[in-house]
């Protein structure tokens, strides 16, 4: 996956150019591409948010095809090296859903106090009018350009220059950082935590990037299925009473369980170099 940048292993100056890269040249980029397609395309308007989405991330890839910060070859790390350990893959992936969902639903009370931009409530609405773009860019999009942007890049790298829980806490910053408001930021970063761990523990960029199409897509069948729910609502306006509250605690038995046996199951299985690097 991706065989030209296994050897671009960036520390967390680099890291924060990458982003630096993508927040400020990407965007203008991917603005661009929407101008122009207003202007040679306004009948498929609902679609260019989806279509001009990936050109975020060309900036900073092209940095990174050209940037002299690089190790030799033999230093070179694939994104994607797998290791499932005795848990085995069917399982991991099988435990994955409910592992995201119940760490979501501990961790909302950290964030559901802020205010939600207009920003976001005009996405919110926008998913029921545009399903479809919707969906590409949401649930197909995000997690493929994102993980492998902040797991398979930048986390890849930091395991080389840090230690693992440095790494996976900076990573999980600089994922909620990109999205550029608090309101996303704070669960980004807790689910980001979640996702970096699972990273660094199976080597698995696959294993996040499915973690982060179960993220975006329950979040995108909900406001499906119920359209006039409010942009702030969360899990105690779905599941009110008492109810909430016996789902919090069986959802922290169930997070605390899982991550036990995942962190048994599949001790580090990173390459021994990182290991022994930090």
């Amino acid at each position: 996956m991706l065989r030209r940048y296994w050897s671009y292993i960036p520390d967390l100056k680099e890291s924060w150019i990458l982003v630096a890269m993508m927040v400020i040249s990407g965007s203008i980029l991917s603005g661009g591409v929407t101008f122009l397609l207003q202007m040679i395309a306004p009948s498929i308007s609902d679609w260019h948010p989806a279509i001009a989405y990936p050109f975020i991330f060309l900036p900073p890839y092209l940095w990174m095809r050209w940037s002299k910060t690089r190790f030799s070859s033999e230093n070179s790390q694939p994104l994607n090296t797998p290791d499932f350990g005795r848990l085995g893959g069917l399982f991991t992936f099988l435990l994955l859903p409910p592992l995201l969902v119940a760490f979501n639903y501990i961790t909302e009370p950290l964030s559901s106090w802020m205010p939600v931009p207009d920003f976001i409530r005009n996405l919110l609405e926008s998913v029921t009018k545009n399903r479809y773009s919707s969906l590409l860019m949401m649930v197909i999009f995000a997690p493929l350009f994102e993980e492998t942007f902040c797991r398979g890049i930048i986390l890849r790298g930091l395991l080389f220059h840090m230690k693992p829980w440095k790494a996976i806490l900076w990573s999980a910053f600089i994922f909620g950082v990109i999205h550029l408001n608090p309101w996303q930021a704070i669960p980004a970063f807790l689910v980001g935590s979640l996702m970096g761990w699972v990273y660094w523990k199976t080597g698995s960029l696959w294993a996040t990037i499915f973690l982060h199409f179960i993220n975006n897509g329950f979040s995108y069948i909900v406001v499906l299925l119920n359209p006039n729910l409010p942009a702030d609502a969360g899990f105690k306006d779905l599941i009110p009473g008492n109810g909430y509250y016996i789902y919090y605690a069986l959802s922290l038995i169930l997070v605390i369980i899982t991550i036990f046996l995942m962190n048994y199951k599949y001790g580090n299985t990173l390459p021994a170099k990182i290991q022994t690097n930090n």
